[in-house]
């Protein structure tokens, strides 16, 4: 009960200019976290999310808490039948209180409405907690691909 009500208490919807430059520092904060390292120059979609996505015609979403962007995710298409999930992030200190589930099921749904009847995302496979989410959200590993994990779920 706790866990929704945190995750009521988010606003999820489209990137604005306002919001993009916080959305970016927050993703590769996550990187920074992951890697240990950051490199801004192998993340060039990042400096303009309005064009790399919205203007692309792409969706890109991000789930507020007080005006604070707390998470991001992206869907783009592969092809007419498949799009892909991508800039799926969480604020580290928001972790656990399911705004990534909330915000999946969103970009899952805004798919489906696109045609799609599948989606795809590719993670770190040794990214035990990234898997082990997907999988709980219904996604299966469909290849492996050096650290890459394909993970993919058909859309109802």
């Amino acid at each position: 009960m706790a866990e929704e009500r945190k995750a009521a208490a988010i606003t999820i919807g489209p990137v604005q200019r306002s919001n993009q430059a916080e959305a970016e520092e927050m993703i590769l904060e996550g990187l920074k976290e992951h890697f240990g390292f950051l490199d801004r120059s192998l993340n060039p979609d990042l400096r303009d999310i309005m064009d790399s996505y919205v203007e692309a015609g792409h969706i890109f979403l991000v789930g507020t808490l007080e005006e604070r962007v707390v998470c991001t995710g992206a869907l783009k298409e592969v092809d007419p039948e498949t799009g892909r999930i991508v800039r799926m992030s969480v604020r580290k200190e928001f972790r656990r209180n399911g705004y990534a589930s909330l915000l999946l099921g969103t970009l899952e749904r805004m798919a489906a409405q696109r045609g799609y009847s599948s989606v795809m995302l590719k993670t770190i496979h040794h990214w035990s907690d990234a898997v082990g989410f997907y999988e709980r959200m219904g996604y299966s590993k469909s290849g492996l691909d050096g650290e890459s994990v394909t993970m993919v779920k058909r859309l109802p």
